[in-house]
């Protein structure tokens, strides 16, 4: 199983101090990934989320350029938002900088105010996030890529640089729904949903496995963001699997395990830096070994 954290690019601590310090520490105690959200702007019906939201990719380049073998996710990249063709090129253009360490995790949103805002269609977003995700396989994989679809259409052009991994960089699709693990299976490399229990993955696990055998797809991840806290002191709900003493979080990661869930995104619940950076030494010190 891999371990990775999500890193703070909107909210109070989103600062450019705080994100390296976080993503160094993250490398050198030896987490798999860090992991960027994505919002462009935030109406004032959703304030929770803080004044300030990072670009996830910009944000992606400056810690790139500042660790070396951390891998580089996007938690995830609401795929309607975004030209496909740029966004091709700026994941492609990353990739190679950062030698393959990126993981392009899309979404087809959920923000309906935001969609207003940007001039997007709110109830075609799972159709413009299906033919996008097919876009930018289409740009990474083909000498002289070429496409027509309802959304976009291009040929007789070039498109480089491709990405350093190959075929491309391993795409996850965001969501819980039945289309969003239907746009998993059938178009990308891994499922990647956010919060859910044991009890709620497995139960979800089994379309997931009807559609795989379906298609005759193997090799598929099941990435799964939940929050951790560690906390003696607390009556927290036992369906918070990640949240209580070091001994449950350990048996909660197993269970996963044991479902099947390869990528473990975290989100480490503290209300300091320091105390995040506290819980994640005593992750990979104390947690990890005994998974």
């Amino acid at each position: 199983m891999n371990f990775g954290i999500t890193l703070p690019n909107f909210g109070k601590y989103a600062d450019k101090n705080e994100i390296l310090k976080l993503a160094l520490t993250a490398q050198e105690l030896g987490f798999d990934s860090l992991w960027f959200s994505d919002h462009v702007i935030i109406p004032n019906s959703h304030q929770g989320f803080g004044d300030v939201f990072y670009d996830p990719l910009i944000t992606l380049s400056y810690v790139a350029a500042k660790t070396h073998s951390i891998r580089l996710g996007t938690s995830v990249i609401i795929l309607p938002y975004r030209n496909p063709v740029v966004l091709a090129k700026m994941i492609s253009t990353l990739d190679q900088l950062s030698a393959g360490r990126v993981i392009l995790g899309v979404g087809a949103g959920w923000m309906e105010k935001e969609f207003e805002a940007l001039g997007v269609p709110f109830n075609e977003r799972g159709a413009i996030t299906n033919e996008y995700i097919e876009v930018l396989k289409i740009l990474w994989t083909e000498d002289e890529p070429k496409f027509k679809g309802k959304y976009y259409k291009f040929s007789d052009l070039k498109f480089l640089p491709k990405p350093y991994q190959k075929p491309h960089p391993p795409i996850f699709v965001g969501g819980g729904s039945k289309k969003s693990i239907e746009r998993a299976v059938s178009l990308s490399d891994g499922w990647h949903p956010v919060g859910l229990t044991p009890k709620e993955l497995r139960e979800k696990l089994i379309y997931v496995e009807e559609l795989l055998e379906k298609n005759d797809k193997d090799n598929f991840s099941i990435s799964l963001r939940r929050n951790l806290e560690i906390n003696n002191d607390k009556n927290i709900n036992e369906e918070d699997t990640l949240r209580g003493p070091i001994e449950k979080i350990i048996e909660g990661i197993r269970e996963y395990k044991r479902l099947g869930v390869n990528h473990l995104i975290l989100h480490f619940l503290s209300g300091t830096s320091e105390g995040v950076l506290s819980a994640m030494s005593t992750f990979s010190k104390e947690i990890k070994p005994n998974i």
